[in-house]
C-alpha cells in the first residue's frame, strides 16, 4: 500500500450520543499511476443464488486500460474507532510528505 502524498485536513469528531465512539476525517491529495474507474461486475454470488432470479452486480474500481500516468486527486476517509484506551490524548495521521495531529 502506498500513503497518501500530501495530508490537507484531520478532525476528530466523537459523537455526542454515543461518547465512546470516535470518527476521524482525514483529506489528502493523492498521487494515482493508473486512471481508475467505477464499474459494475457480475459477482460471484450468482453461482449460489441462480435459482433465486436474482443477479448481482459488484461495484468496484478498475483500471481504465490507458496507458499509466500522474494525476493528483482529492480523497477522503472517514474511520470511527470505538472503546477509545484511556492514555489516547491525540490522533496523528501520516502521510507521504507531511502528517498532522488533532488532539481529542
Amino acid at each position: 500500500m502506498e500513503k497518501i502524498r500530501y495530508l490537507k485536513d484531520v478532525r476528530v469528531i466523537r459523537e455526542e450520543t454515543n461518547p465512546e465512539m470516535l470518527a476521524i476525517k482525514a483529506t489528502g491529495v493523492a498521487q494515482l499511476k493508473h486512471l481508475l474507474s467505477p464499474v459494475l461486475v457480475a459477482s460471484e454470488h450468482n453461482n449460489d443464488s441462480a435459482n433465486d432470479g436474482v443477479y448481482e452486480l459488484d461495484f468496484v474500481l478498475g483500471q481504465t486500460g490507458i496507458d499509466p500516468v500522474d494525476v493528483e486527486m482529492e480523497v477522503d476517509v472517514v474511520f470511527r474507532m470505538k472503546n477509545i484506551p484511556d492514555w489516547v490524548k491525540a490522533i496523528k495521521v501520516n502521510a507521504l510528505e507531511n502528517s498532522d495531529i488533532e488532539l481529542i
